[in-house]
């Protein structure tokens, strides 16, 4: 019989959850997670507004979030009014700087819950960069270079705001197969 396996699938389960559940906690509202994931070809940063953040270590890749304005916007009123900020104070366009900072401090707190959780559930850890956070105005494609062609797997998901604005998840890792060691 063999060994219980973990995918990168595994670690975006892990991820989605993570995502989900830092929102609960630090902005006070759920957002759905779809239920099917996709296999895409590349990850790009594409939207209103992108984050993206690499992490490196017992596992590698990157993770990137991508919001429309709408999505944006809610999201980080939501962040800003859980924190005790008034209601006059919070933003009112997406294309405020204030958006881009906090969706940074947000995507920084999704990736640290990321890694906890997965240090937590599969005893891997990685460290992880700073996110970067840019408008966009096109897409933009990000590669990540590995000495073998093919050996990331990308995968994208869609969350659903509670006023139905939409945002999404994609990781791309190198491809992997984690095996759980018992020993006796």
């Amino acid at each position: 019989m063999g060994l219980p396996q973990t995918s990168t699938l595994d670690f975006v389960k892990i991820f989605s959850k993570g995502i989900r559940d830092m929102f609960a906690s630090s902005a006070g509202i759920n957002v759905e997670v779809a239920r099917s994931a996709m296999r895409v070809t590349g990850v790009q940063v594409a939207g209103d507004i992108g984050a993206f953040v690499a992490f490196k270590g017992d596992y590698n890749g990157i993770m990137i979030l991508n919001f429309e304005g709408g999505a944006a916007l809610e999201l980080v009123a939501a962040y800003l009014t859980h924190l005790g900020l008034p209601p006059e104070d919070v933003p009112t366009t997406f294309q405020n700087d204030d958006v881009r900072n906090n969706i940074g401090e947000i995507t920084n707190q999704i990736i640290g819950k990321n890694r906890t959780m997965v240090q937590d559930i599969l005893d891997l850890s990685a460290r992880a960069n700073i996110p970067a956070v840019v408008p966009i105005t096109i897409p933009i494609a990000l590669q990540m270079v590995s000495k073998e062609p093919g050996e990331f797997e990308c995968i994208r998901v869609s969350f659903t705001t509670p006023k139905r604005n939409k945002f999404y998840m994609e990781v791309a890792m190198e491809q992997l197969k984690v095996e759980t060691l018992k020993l006796d």
